[in-house]
């Protein structure tokens, strides 16, 4: 079934902006598919995803809907990819279900990105990385446009730079911790080297006017070399150790060897799944969703996005069997050219927009931001902290140059590449010191043309970049 969506004007919110609507005729295909299952047993059907975001969602978050600006609205208009809707409305609940959480007496914990989260669940708590955090802290307010919208989330950032430090390159959700609008009970995150803005931000904790209410936990990571050495696996089991029983202290349990190999499990399950989806994405001789949906399913390998891993396992599952159906049958994916630059990018929480990178003839088909943890399987046999220590620290995002740059290799080899992007924040001291080694040593072993671009948040700068890979696509194409 092919399904156009469809805009209405809504002259009471702006008399200029264009609002998108689902169609009515996915309904009955829609209503039809997998109801999503929750970690606490409770289920929401399909009917009931449709009418909260035909019904509920353009009144509470209209700004969601508006897709008047350059950006094109944040919802996905691939109506007929049943993923696509149930992924919205777990994002639109955020705030509703972290709220149900709290009130379970589940601890909420803020973590860092491109990490595991296994030993967080395992041990009760909820792991909310940055951008799950921002979710969580927009959805508080409610029937905001746009423009309003942006000018909160500004007003946020700004705040978080002024207490934490204008050095920072991205205040990555921690501005929502230090002004209350989230309820974190911890900062937790692994030391690991990807993010310059662990130092600050948990730093600024310490000082902050929260420094009380918020438990502050370092989980340290240990560099140079760190996989091959003995004891730095099992200092880093010490340190998940430390981590289980420290959210115990809050929960009043006690979180067993057992507790941690089943959520290892559950965690596995959804990084073969992604991995997976990936290969079938990748075989495809047309892409079967565009390149912001494709980073989307991906990210839910990382079992964290939405603050309840058995939810996103059950998007997962359901996302697998559809996107191999649309690889079966030649899908096109309405917006990407068939023969569309495929890029590859690398760094860390810097993405060029995916909408307007399709109309200039490209598609994002990779990154390795976060995929590194989601391509780490833990080996479920033996002591399970040791195991996922072990895992943790052989994430190739964390390795020595040479060995990043051969496993990013593998992967733009896999996604059949054309170019490779390589973006940082300004402020990021780690990924802006290693760009031009790890672009010379992919470009030495694979040919494939590279650029280098340096982003900040302001949207200036960010028409600047478009406009860079808008010309980097002509060069490859």
């Amino acid at each position: 079934m092919s399904a156009v969506p469809q805009y209405i004007t809504r002259s009471s919110v702006s008399d200029t902006a264009e609002y998108f609507r689902y169609p009515d005729e996915v309904r009955e295909q829609f209503i039809a598919t997998d109801d999503i299952e929750f970690r606490d047993g409770s289920r929401v059907t399909s009917l009931e995803v449709w009418d909260y975001l035909t019904q509920v969602g353009p009144v509470k978050y209209p700004n969601l809907y508006d897709n008047s600006s350059l950006y094109t609205g944040r919802l996905s208009h691939d109506v007929t990819f049943a993923f696509n809707l149930k992924n919205a409305y777990l994002s639109m609940t955020m705030h509703e279900r972290m709220t149900k959480a709290k009130a379970q007496g589940r601890p909420i914990v803020f973590v860092q990105g491109g990490q595991s989260v296994d030993p967080y669940y395992a041990a009760g708590a909820v792991a909310l990385r940055p951008a799950s955090t921002g979710s969580w802290a927009r959805g508080q307010r409610e029937g905001l446009t746009r423009n309003q919208d942006e000018l909160e989330s500004r007003s946020d950032k700004q705040k978080a730079y002024n207490a934490i430090s204008f050095e920072v390159c991205n205040s990555a959700g921690y501005e929502h911790i230090q002004e209350g609008n989230v309820p974190a009970d911890m900062v937790a995150p692994y030391t690991a080297l990807r993010c310059s803005d662990v130092s600050y931000g948990t730093e600024a904790h310490r000082h902050g006017p929260r420094a009380k209410e918020v438990k502050l936990l370092l989980v340290d990571y240990p560099l140079d070399h760190q996989r091959d050495k003995e004891w730095a696996i099992r200092y880093f089991a010490d340190n998940l150790h430390r981590l289980t029983r420290s959210i115990d202290e809050q929960t009043g349990r006690k979180t067993t060897d057992d507790d941690l190999a089943r959520e290892i499990k559950l965690h596995n399950e959804g990084r073969r799944l992604a991995i997976e989806i990936a290969d079938l994405w990748w075989s495809a001789d047309l892409a079967p969703t565009n390149g912001r949906d494709r980073r989307s399913l991906f990210l839910l390998g990382g079992m964290e996005t939405h603050g309840d891993p058995v939810a996103s396992l059950s998007l997962l599952r359901e996302a697998r069997r559809d996107i191999e159906k649309r690889v079966r049958q030649g899908h096109r994916t309405e917006g990407v050219l068939d023969n569309a630059a495929r890029l590859f990018v690398c760094g860390s929480c810097v993405f060029p927009n995916d909408l307007r990178t399709e109309e200039a003839g490209g598609i994002i088909v990779g990154n390795d931001n976060h995929w590194s943890d989601i391509t780490t399987l833990v080996n479920e046999d033996g002591d399970p902290y040791y195991e996922l220590a072990r895992a943790v620290l052989s994430y190739p995002y964390e390795q020595p140059l040479k060995e990043r740059a051969g496993w990013t290799v593998d992967q733009i080899r896999k996604s059949r590449t054309d170019g490779v992007l390589f973006l940082y924040k300004w402020g990021c001291n780690t990924q802006s010191a290693i760009a031009r080694l790890l672009v010379d040593e992919i470009k030495a072993q694979t040919g494939i043309p590279t650029i280098i671009i340096e982003d900040d948040m302001t949207r200036t700068q960010t028409e600047q970049l478009q406009n860079r890979v808008n010309s980097f696509i002509e060069m490859v194409s």
